[in-house]
């Protein structure tokens, strides 16, 4: 397996937990988010391992992103979803941090990764 596969394979993992969070009885919304945060991290690191291109132990989408444009200028065109996640790296391991987040946050968090995941595999072998 290629290095940027594992990383692919890592963020469908993060979808995957989300998915069947959102089956169960009670569902852990601040988990979802922070799945999905992790999730596009992820797409974006394979993108960049693909393209050689060195990135920092970050879990900074913007500056993910900005890495990610210096190859694709297009990568602007998922901006605003990668903004959305941006807090959603720090606020679910927090209690008082994360008591605010709702179901629908979740469900945008997924649709926003969802989002930057097909964009990025379109433009992988370009």
């Amino acid at each position: 397996m290629k290095e940027f596969e594992k990383w692919i394979s890592k963020a469908e993992n993060d979808l995957l937990s989300i998915s069947n969070n959102f089956n169960s009885v009670n569902i852990p919304v601040e988990i979802c988010c922070f799945h999905a945060q992790q999730a596009a991290e992820k797409y974006m690191k394979a993108y960049l391992v693909s393209k050689n291109l060195y990135f920092p132990k970050t879990h900074d989408l913007e500056a993910l992103l900005h890495l990610c444009g210096q190859v694709n200028p297009f990568f602007g065109n998922v901006l605003v979803e990668a903004r959305s996640l941006v807090r959603f790296a720090i606020t679910p391991r927090y209690p008082d941090l994360a008591d605010d987040l709702t179901i629908d946050d979740a469900k945008q968090a997924q649709q926003d990764t969802l989002k930057i995941k097909q964009f990025i595999l379109q433009h992988f072998f370009e």
